[in-house]
This record gives structure tokens, C-alpha cells and sequence, in this order.
């Protein structure tokens, strides 16, 4: 081993820990930074964003207040005072510091009182102030939330008339449900990104299980008997957006070519048979034959329900497509079977049929 190798020393990755509780209320508070705007008075109006924050993630603001929420205990650290105009008529600069907590706890909720009902009334649970200061490694209070707190004034100066104020608030895990709940009334974010984004949909006629040694002696012009649908009958089918997600639709081809969604969002079942399979050969592969696809926005796809309708612009084609787990294997034509819907195999793994 050579010395540049020597010198070099492995250590252990260490990955961020964070609890269920903390991932929960990270996921929660990604959704929700639309900034809220509320008033006071005539005078003062606030712009409240909130943002999510890692568990560990220090706090370097200067204020520190230790609350109470409900029964619950929660740690504060401000950037700067809300309503400093309000606490100094109450408390002269510089003199919370030297006053008795329990006086200064008083003189600082009284000062702050308009603003802390706006918040116990948003957040349906009382606040009560506990300590001028607060613990940064608590081990009560370990959920955070940031926030930036904008505030306006019309009577004062132009130069004061806004303050930005950065906060981070840290609260117990059993707090979570009464945030997720209150959050609720907050709007939530919107990329409008994936508004754009397109998904498609496969408009799926018929399955048929068959096993993989059957897929193997296929060859072009075989016919493969569809199980029983309602599409030939009625014009149901599936329109599947993955292996796994589908909702019913029925298809009018003539004279308007529309899809107009039957069911809810299905996941599909597991169709595995029950006997044991001996040989790989046996294993079942369910094939499934699609007449087309219609491409979605995934806002379109948000939107369907029961009912909706989907136009098509376009004629269906006269061609099959086959698929085995949602991949292309080969194409086919629609057939009657003594009243059963069947398809014509026209070409498989890129084999096409000789016959006319």
C-alpha cells in the first residue's frame, strides 16, 4: 500500500435522520409557501410564507421565546420583533433584559396580543408566552418550521414602512395533526410545469392469459381468443395509463369518436394463478391488445371522473397493437369468432405475416 493511500480515511456515511413525523410535515409545508396576507388594523398589514426546514438545521436568530401551544411546549427564534412600535410603548429599548421574566413575559404578550389572537384563531389552540429564551438542542420540540413574517405600516416612516422578519419554529411531534389539519385552509402550491407535461393513455379492448411457452410458438397469422370484455357488445374497454392503473370507459367510434369515462381509478388485480408452476415455460403472461392511445396533459388526467368525455380527434386505427407488461411485443387485426371478439397476429418481435 503505497502512503497516498495511507493517508486516506473512510468514514461511515452519515445520512440525515430524520423521523416519520419530520418527513410527514417537510412533505406537508413543500405545498404550502403561497404567501398568506392578513391585517390587523388600518395601519398594519403582515404577508406570512412558510417553508420547510431540515430537523438539524441550527437556529442563528437572536430572539428566542419558548410558547406554549395548547399543551404542547414549542421553541421560537425571531430575527427581529413583530409590532416593535407596539412593545415599545409598553417596554423602553433595551429594558426587556433587565426586567423580571414573569414582567417582561406580561409587558411582551400584552404588547403582541393583537397578533397572537390572529394566530390562536388560524391555529384553533391557545399560545401563551413561557420564557424570554428558548433551548436549541430540546429534545421536546422537534418538528421545525420556517417562515418569513413581512410587515406594513402605513404611519410610519417611508424608509420603516416594511420589515421582513425570519422565524423558525420548532414544535412537538403531537402538534402534527393539528398543523396538518389547520393547513388544510392554506392554499397549496401549483407547478404549473406539470400542468404541460403529457401522459399517455392506452385504450385497451380485451386481455387474454396465456403462458410463456405459448408466446413462444406464436407466429404471425395466429389468432389469439380475447377473454370476455363488453367490447364488442357495448364498446367497454380500459384506458390504461400504466401495468397497474386503469379506469372503465365506454368507446363510441361512430359518428363522434368519443371515450366517456364509466369508473373511478382502478388498480389492477393480481390475476397470478393458484397452481404451483413446475416449469418456467408454464409461468402465464397476460397479453393485452390496445386499439390506440390518446395523449393527456396530466391536469387532464387530474380530472377524470365518471362521466367526463374525451374526444378523439383522430380515427381510431384498423391495427392492433399486442402488448405483454405494457411493452410493444407485435400487432394485430380485430377478428369474429363465432361472436367472440379475436385478434390476428400481423407481426410479433418484429416478424411480420406472409399471408395476404
Amino acid at each position: 500500500m503505497t502512503d497516498e493511500r495511507r493517508r486516506i480515511k473512510l468514514k461511515p456515511f452519515a445520512p440525515p435522520s430524520w423521523t416519520p413525523a419530520a418527513v410527514r410535515m417537510n412533505n406537508l409545508l413543500l405545498n404550502k409557501t403561497q404567501p398568506f396576507a392578513f391585517f390587523l388594523s388600518e395601519t398594519k398589514a403582515f404577508r406570512l410564507q412558510i417553508f420547510p426546514t431540515e430537523p438539524d438545521t441550527p437556529a442563528v436568530l437572536p430572539i428566542g421565546l419558548t410558547l406554549g401551544i395548547g399543551d404542547t411546549t414549542a421553541g421560537l427564534w425571531l430575527s427581529d420583533w413583530p409590532l416593535l412600535d407596539q412593545i415599545r410603548s409598553f417596554i423602553p429599548e433595551g429594558m426587556l433584559a433587565r426586567l423580571p421574566e414573569n414582567l417582561g413575559i406580561a409587558l411582551a404578550e400584552n404588547a403582541l396580543d393583537p397578533l397572537i389572537t390572529r394566530i390562536e384563531n388560524g391555529l384553533g389552540s391557545k399560545i401563551k408566552i413561557q420564557s424570554l429564551s428558548a433551548d436549541k438542542n430540546s429534545k421536546v420540540y422537534t418538528l421545525p418550521l420556517s417562515f418569513e413574517l413581512l410587515e406594513g405600516r402605513r404611519d410610519a416612516p417611508q424608509q420603516e414602512q416594511m420589515t421582513l422578519i425570519r422565524g423558525l419554529l420548532m414544535v412537538e411531534e403531537r402538534l402534527y395533526p393539528l398543523i396538518q389539519e389547520r393547513l388544510r385552509f392554506w392554499p397549496s402550491d401549483t407547478e404549473a410545469h406539470w400542468e404541460s407535461l403529457e401522459a399517455n393513455l392506452f385504450l385497451e379492448i380485451g386481455t387474454a392469459t396465456v403462458s410463456v411457452q405459448e408466446v413462444n410458438s406464436f407466429e404471425a397469422s395466429d389468432i389469439i381468443l380475447l377473454d370476455e370484455s363488453g367490447f364488442r357488445s357495448e364498446g367497454l374497454i380500459r384506458l390504461r395509463l400504466n401495468t397497474l392503473l386503469y379506469c372503465g370507459a365506454q368507446l363510441i367510434a361512430e359518428p363522434n369518436r368519443q371515450i366517456t369515462i364509466t369508473t373511478d381509478w382502478n388498480i389492477m388485480s393480481d390475476n397470478d394463478q393458484k397452481q404451483s408452476v413446475q416449469q418456467i415455460n408454464q409461468l402465464p403472461v397476460q397479453l393485452s391488445f390496445d386499439l390506440g392511445q390518446k395523449t393527456l396533459s396530466f391536469n387532464e388526467v387530474k380530472q377524470l371522473r365518471p362521466g367526463y368525455v374525451i374526444d378523439l380527434t383522430q380515427s381510431l386505427p384498423e391495427v392492433v397493437q399486442i402488448r405483454a407488461q405494457n411493452k410493444l411485443i407485435g400487432t394485430g387485426e380485430l377478428v369474429d369468432i363465432s361472436g367472440r371478439i379475436g385478434v390476428r397476429i400481423l407481426s410479433l418481435f418484429g416478424n411480420r405475416s406472409k399471408a395476404g
